[in-house]
């Protein structure tokens, strides 16, 4: 009974124009049944989750000469982590600078679960981000997330993602974490040890 009211009130109070949409796990049968009962639909979009149990010495990894790692400032690399995830997701354009896209930036380094030691940047010799790591962890939980990964072009394939990634998992158990998820099906993170958990489909009532 809970689980229907629950349902009719997110349908109620959190509808869009766009209607409302709900990931679901696809071996929750039970939930499915009770969406497609209140004319959810199911679309082509899917998440698949990877998870990896840490183990004791499992974070071995090498950097390039040349580069270091170091925790993000939230306080002072506000345009270079912006500069990172922007060239490194390899959008079209210049890097814009409108204080619209820089505030939303600055609110995401202000949120409340944002721990700046699991935070990660790859740094050259003339201490630009070539490459980021953010990492999620609250202690609450057992648990750490990886979001977003990404090195620019010309510092891809020398294991820069890999060494970030993994020195943040690292921390993250040395801060409590039993191990991580990450929303990827991608042998980047397979290659480190992450294995199947789960895929959740996403379905629509409009």
């Amino acid at each position: 009974m809970l689980e229907r009211e629950i349902l009719q009130y997110a349908v109620d109070n959190f509808s869009d124009v766009n209607g409302l949409g709900i990931a679901v796990n696809q071996k929750d049968s039970h939930t499915l049944d009770l969406l497609k009962e209140y004319g959810f639909e199911k679309n082509d979009n899917n998440e698949n989750i990877l998870e990896k149990l840490f183990e004791e010495n499992g974070f071995d990894y090498t950097l390039p000469v040349g580069i270091r790692i170091k925790e993000l400032d939230v306080n002072q690399d506000l345009y270079k982590q912006h500069s990172v995830l922007w060239h490194g997701f390899e959008n079209e354009g210049d890097l814009p600078l409108d204080q619209t896209t820089l505030d939303k930036q600055s609110r995401m380094l202000s949120a409340p679960s944002l721990n700046s030691y699991l935070h990660l940047v790859a740094v050259n010799e003339e201490n630009d981000f070539v490459a980021y790591c953010g990492c999620w962890y609250h202690p609450q939980t057992d648990y750490a997330y990886v979001e977003p990964v990404c090195t620019i072009p010309n510092y891809r394939k020398k294991g820069l993602g890999k060494a970030l990634v993994l020195e943040a998992l690292k921390r993250s158990q040395s801060a409590g974490a039993e191990k991580a998820y990450v929303i990827s099906d991608s042998p980047f993170y397979k290659n480190m040890g992450f294995m199947q958990h789960s895929n959740y489909s996403f379905y629509w009532k409009k």
